[in-house]
């Protein structure tokens, strides 16, 4: 009785912890999702985060609801196994129903999937193969793969439950004849059904394993081969229709009582599988493929190079580039739009620069600097810009109280901005934006930055604490939020919700939270974007713009997927577009999604979640001017173009032709060169605009074959290649870095000034096109070695066989075009006067030359100080 009682109790505990364990994780997922549509209702994308959650509830409830059935008829099969037997026990309900409740979770993450599968829309492109729409691969065969796979799941989870059963009520028999006498017809028929499962699951298997062959990486390329297409692709119909007829005979077997025949059938599958889908590809690909490959491949390859260009969007106009190398100073006075925006600043020491100069206190954090372009003082300017955040990290210790951290120290303040090309005499750069307030040449109305990339931790605004705005002298200027962004903390319910979210007891306990305060969260803006739209991929470098006054965050997003058929493969996927610019308001959070290009996968999500994406009609003039090309994206594209540019299959089997990313010397390392953004005029166009460029290798070579531009302004988003002469040597960017490095007088500054202990620091080299020509532009900074500002200390340019350095761009451009040089007096028969007045003169001229830092005249002033003092010396001895 008392040992009863203890079982009872026992149940009692179990059940009671059961239940609080639920209702303790349901409480907290009630909770999560109700601040975040708080949050989502604040952006006023409630109905985003409603679609979401419908989409993961509906694939839950139909996956919950299959798992629990066939769980259950397992359950009653063995039930009903046990009651034949005579020795009936009971399974807990409550286990089928919780494997059910685990599985559905788990498959219920791949909401995504099922979101592609009920909207798919065409790409108006069959797969050469199968005559299928691309959109089958894309968005409805994933899904199908999943389904699959949940009933793998279910059937070996199925199986193992029914072994454990089985053995635990038959683990009495000894022997096999025994349990073969014993065992109920409703046992035998229940394993042949879950045996018929198995041989059902791979014929489906098989059968959509199929359509994988065409982004496998068998043939000569991504995609399938002739072996595939005549050799795989008929062996694996053979297995499908093979495991099928198993599944019948197996069924037949349990009905028979000879389900103990069954192994044979698997033996029998396997060797198919392993001869037909194995070996037999192996022969036919060793001797019949391989010595004749490009004739039996050559097709397939065409699918390749087409499938892949369309996948990376490389529909490039391609243009001949002459090359003519007949540059002039009338040229470059034609291209003032061009040479005036080449960027002598590179983005890595003016990091430095930028920190030094203006991050004004310790708790401001100058994280990046961007490339953009404005119009200053009427003329079109490429620009680099950087936002100048607050990290309560930076805050001293003493000074992290919850009141600073979440209260009063809320938001950054301006940008800093310079042109790429314009220094002042110090070698610094000349800020158009500076300060704080910001002040300059472009006018920052609201310069609060509450959104930003260092922005992680939660503020609360509008309390009765005021926030620190800026510093001025030695005091604070102090503000209150004013703007529209958070989720209104407008009851206590509310705030205890809150308080539960972040574990902070201070949301119910502090004086300064009133009903009008609001709560900013997800404050970083990759978080911020990746809550609201998770399928979507973000660029890794989002830049801030100043449009109409305001600062915005532009944020580039694309779409990708990893089934695209012939498709090469870049590591995670094998198609990828850019069809979306999120613009983030660093005052009030707000978060637009413009669909600047509209292709199927962001049509599928249009479909599915509309109140989302604002149509490019809609974006203002202001805003479209800063939307840019995305690196990222154009190094993926360039990459893939270095192979896939080859029009002819037989050129692309035997990589005649393939090219190289450049590389070029940064510092002292040799790295692999960047694309970088340009202002150009192009050579059938007649107006400047803004490009990202970047030019090729041949592989293993050093010059330049080609050079392949993304436009930004007019015609978004176009790509065009420009190729060289064939045959025509176009130095590339190690050439050009060799030929500085083996310059004796450049070679001898750099030797100097590392002498006297300043780090010389070589910037990007710049391959800059005009007019049929190429002109190479390399900034030099020197930094000395106690400091961390870094100054331009000079600019190398090179054109054909003339290499100069000077202290600035145009003074370089003066010395390679030829235009006015101070002329020295040349004295044929030099007498001791002469002689002396000449060594005074280039003595005074060095002294000049020493005082504005061009230290190549300074050299070359001295060498002929030299030269005239042994001649004076000679006379004097004569």
């Amino acid at each position: 009785m008392g040992k009863q009682f203890e079982i009872g109790a026992d149940k009692k505990t179990v059940l009671f912890l059961a239940i609080f364990v639920t209702l303790l994780v349901s409480i907290t997922i009630v909770l999560r999702l109700y601040t975040e549509f708080l949050w989502f209702e604040s952006l006023n994308l409630d109905s985003v985060f409603i679609a979401m959650l419908y989409y993961k509830f509906i694939l839950f409830i139909v996956f919950f609801i299959v798992a629990f059935a066939l769980f259950s008829l397992n359950h009653y099969a063995l039930q009903k196994a046990s009651y034949e037997f005579g020795k009936p026990y009971k399974l807990p309900f409550l286990a089928s129903l919780s494997i059910a409740l685990i599985v559905a979770l788990f498959f219920s993450r791949l909401w995504l999937q099922y979101v592609y599968f009920m909207n798919s829309v065409d790409f108006n492109l069959k797969d050469p193969i199968f005559g299928f729409d691309v959109s089958f691969y894309a968005f409805k065969l994933p899904f199908i793969q999943t389904i699959l796979s949940f009933f793998l799941v279910l059937l070996l989870l199925a199986i193992l439950i029914s072994a454990a059963y089985y053995t635990f009520i038959f683990g009495h028999v000894k022997s096999f004849d025994e349990l073969k006498d014993q065992f109920p017809l409703t046992g035998y028929i229940h394993i042949s059904l879950l045996l018929a499962g198995v041989f059902i699951y791979i014929a489906s298997y098989f059968y959509f394993a199929r359509f994988n062959l065409l982004v496998s990486p068998h043939g000569a390329v991504m995609g399938a081969g002739y072996t595939d297409v005549h050799i795989r692709l008929p062996a694996m119909e053979l297995i499908t229709v093979l495991s099928l007829l198993f599944a019948v005979v197996v069924v037949y077997l349990g009905y028979k009582r000879n389900i103990d025949k069954t192994p044979i059938l698997f033996i029998i599958l396997a060797v198919a599988i392993i001869l037909s889908i194995v070996a037999v590809p192996a022969v036919v690909q060793k001797l019949q493929v391989e010595p004749n490959e490009l004739v039996k491949e050559e097709e397939y390859i065409r699918y390749g190079i087409d499938f892949t260009r369309f996948a990376y969007g490389l529909d490039i106009k391609k243009m001949y580039y002459s090359a003519e190398d007949n540059l002039s100073v009338d040229t470059i006075g034609r291209n003032r739009g061009t040479m005036d925006n080449v960027r002598i600043w590179d983005h890595r020491p003016l990091l430095n620069v930028y920190r030094q100069m203006q991050q004004i206190r310790t708790y401001y954090s100058i994280n990046d600097v961007d490339v953009d372009r404005y119009y200053v003082d009427g003329k079109y300017t490429q620009v680099m810009i950087t936002p100048r955040e607050l990290s309560t990290d930076l805050l001293s210790p003493r000074a992290k109280t919850w009141l600073n951290e979440h209260l009063i120290f809320t938001h950054g303040y301006g940008v800093v901005a310079s042109p790429v090309n314009s220094i002042t005499k110090e070698g610094l750069p000349d800020l158009i934006i500076e300060d704080i307030p910001p002040k300059g040449k472009i006018a920052v109305e609201r310069p609060e930055i509450y959104y930003g990339e260092l922005t992680t931790n939660y503020v609360i605004v509008k309390t009765l604490q005021k926030e620190f705005d800026y510093p001025l002298g030695e005091g604070n200027v102090l503000t209150t939020y004013n703007g529209s962004g958070g989720v209104k903390l407008d009851s206590y319910f509310k705030k205890l919700i809150f308080s539960i979210k972040f574990g902070d007891v201070k949301f119910l306990l502090s004086d300064y939270i009133t009903t009008e305060s609001s709560l900013m969260y997800h404050r970083n803006i990759l978080d911020r974007v990746s809550t609201i739209a998770p399928f979507l991929v973000y660029d890794r470098d989002p830049y801030i713009a100043v449009i109409d006054g305001k600062l915005y965050w532009i944020i580039d997003s694309y779409t990708t997927l990893d089934k695209f058929p012939y498709s090469a493969r870049y590591p995670a996927f094998n198609y990828i577009r850019n069809p979306v610019k999120v613009f983030v308001d660093t005052y009030n959070g707000t978060t637009e999604f413009y669909v600047v290009k509209e292709e199927p996968v962001i049509k599928v999500l249009m479909k599915a979640f509309p109140n989302l994406f604002i149509s490019s009609d809609k974006m203002s003039n202001e805003k479209r001017a800063h939307i840019r090309y995305p690196v990222d994206l154009f190094g993926i594209q360039a990459q893939i173009y270095a192979t896939f540019h080859m029009d002819n299959a037989k050129t692309f089997y035997n990589r005649e032709d393939v090219w190289e990313i450049p590389q070029e010397i940064l510092e002292d390392t040799r790295v692999e060169m960047e694309p970088y953004y340009v202002i150009l005029t192009l050579p059938e166009n007649n107006e400047s605009e803004f490009l990202l460029m970047f030019p090729f290798t041949p592989k293993g070579r050093d010059n330049i074959i080609a050079w392949m531009a993304a436009r930004s302004d007019n015609e978004y988003g176009e790509l065009r290649l420009y190729e060289f002469p064939k045959g025509q040597l176009i130095y590339g960017p190690m050439q050009i870095e060799a030929r500085i490095d083996q310059d004796p007088e450049i070679s001898q500054l750099f030797t100097l000034w590392g002498q006297v202990g300043s780090k010389v620091i070589r910037g990007n080299l710049l391959v800059i096109p005009i007019e049929n020509s190429i002109l190479y532009i390399e900034p030099v900074y020197l930094r000395a070695e106690n400091a961390q500002i870094p100054e331009l200390i000079g600019v190398i340019v090179v054109y054909k066989d003339v290499l100069v350095m000077r202290p600035t761009l145009d003074e370089a451009l003066i010395a390679v075009f030829g235009k006015e040089v101070k002329p020295e007096r040349i004295v044929e028969e030099e007498s001791m006067q002469d002689l002396v007045e000449l060594s005074v003169e280039l003595y005074n001229r060095a002294l000049e030359e020493a005082k504005v830092g061009n230290w190549s005249e300074f050299g070359e002033a001295i060498k002929r100080l030299g030269e005239v003092l042994s001649k004076l010396n000679k006379t004097v001895v004569s």
